[in-house]
């Protein structure tokens, strides 16, 4: 399936002389790049896009589509000037009889909305609009958005003038050809707008609602629109499988570092090496085996947890998201850890003279990689049999907590007995648990 995005218009409530709208920057990616990444995440890579102001900016900025993994065709709207219905229906003879993805090129949105969309059935003359029903949802203007009329599964009225109305237009829809058929007696009627298009689709029973209520879309539409863009999208950096210090601490670190990350070349798996050699850093200050030395020790590894964060968070705002980014991070994690528990034991056995410590942090270490190892399995097998308990989630970010604490007030040998005793436990409490709900998922 292709999608029609429409990057046609001035934009010019953003008051932005130098650049079209779609290439405005949003950590490290043109609006438009967005639009186009998240439509590739669900699995569509053939794209028409109507240029209009400033268009060869676009199309040098975008070129082929090769290196974003996609293919690119352009149209040139002359008359983008008259509204976006017109650009829509300029695209008719290169779309030809298939229905189609329409996207605006200022609206940036999560890729789960369009894999809903695609999934819905459409009869050969109808369309579909992706519906937000959160009428007083924060993310827009009321006084500036489309407003919709739902009654008995289809759109009845759509404009921004609606008093009455019980769903938001996202700008996101499923096609087909039967759209330009309505844009032509809209244009005809001298109503240039896409929105009057889609009142004569609503007029003729054509235009059905896809609600995506909860699910993450922005318009674009001016700086405050950009500024809430900018705040939503580093909201949504966090993951489900963060653990307490991560949530309450790290995140609200790292996500500042990676916000200033992302306007730089810099790639995730290089913030992983940066992150690891941190790590290592701690370990050499752990291993001096003086105290100024634990506080510096601590402090690094603290701040190796933070930026082990960094790494995912810009894959994740930059589209940069790989297997084998995923890979070496967790492997770098272990050789980081490791390093980390090394130095501690050496430190202490120099500090104190104590070989036993040999013994304690051998059984840290096992522990500390058997709650690794068994973290990604549990979580897989709670999303799998549905469980979505929030429980306190014993993973890196406290393990790394904790020997940022025993750092800071001299206390590593405690740490240790902790790390031993709380990691082959959870472990252990993990089996157990996936053996019991393994049994009654059944």
């Amino acid at each position: 399936m292709k999608a029609l995005i429409i990057a046609a218009g001035r934009g010019s409530r953003m008051r932005h002389k130098k650049l079209p709208k779609p290439l405005i920057y949003i950590y490290g990616l043109s609006l438009i790049e967005r639009i186009l990444l998240s439509a590739k995440k669900a699995d569509i890579k053939d794209f028409v896009i109507v240029l209009g102001y400033k268009g060869e900016k676009i199309k040098r900025k975008l070129g082929s589509g090769k290196r974003y993994g996609i293919n690119i065709e352009y149209v040139m709207n002359e008359d983008w000037e008259k509204g976006n219905g017109v650009s829509v229906l300029s695209a008719k003879k290169t779309l030809k009889a298939e229905n189609f993805i329409l996207l605006m090129a200022d609206h940036i949105f999560n890729e789960s909305i369009l894999k809903r969309l695609i999934k819905v059935p459409l009869k050969r003359d109808e369309c579909a609009l992706a519906v937000d029903k959160d009428i007083k949802g924060e993310h827009f203007n009321p006084d500036d958005v489309t407003k919709v009329w739902i009654n008995d599964g289809r759109i009845k009225k759509i404009g921004k003038a609606l008093e009455s109305y019980n769903g938001v237009d996202t700008g996101i829809f499923l096609c087909s050809p039967k759209i330009f058929d309505a844009l032509e007696v809209s244009i005809k009627n001298g109503k240039y707008a896409l929105s009057a298009g889609n009142q004569v689709l609503s007029d003729w029973g054509k235009l059905k609602p896809v609600d995506i209520t909860g699910k993450f879309w922005i318009d674009v539409d001016d700086k405050i629109a950009l500024k809430k863009a900018k705040e939503v999208l580093i909201q949504h950096l966090g993951k489900i499988t963060d653990g307490p210090i991560s949530r309450i601490f790290n995140r609200p670190l790292s996500t500042k570092i990676s916000a200033f990350l992302s306007k730089l070349s810099i790639t995730p798996n290089q913030i992983s090496f940066i992150s690891f050699l941190t790590a290592i850093i701690s370990a050499i200050f752990f291993s001096n085996g003086r105290y100024i030395y634990f506080i510096i020790g601590g402090i690094f590894a603290q701040l190796s947890s933070i930026l082990d964060g960094c790494d995912g968070e810009i894959a994740r705002l930059k589209f940069q998201q790989t297997k084998y980014g995923g890979w070496m991070d967790r492997i770098l994690d272990r050789y980081a850890d490791a390093s980390i528990i090394f130095g501690i034991m050496y430190g202490i056995w120099i500090n104190t003279g104590w070989r036993g410590v040999w013994i304690l942090g051998f059984i840290t270490l096992i522990g500390t990689f058997m709650n690794s190892y068994t973290a990604g399995w549990y979580d897989s097998f709670l999303r799998e049999i549905g469980n979505k308990k929030k429980g306190f989630r014993f993973g890196r970010d406290v393990r790394l907590f904790i020997i940022f604490l025993g750092g800071i007030f001299n206390q590593l040998l405690p740490v240790l007995f902790i790390l031993a005793l709380l990691t082959n436990f959870e472990s252990l409490r993990r089996l157990f648990l996936l053996n019991r709900l393994s049994k009654s998922s059944e």
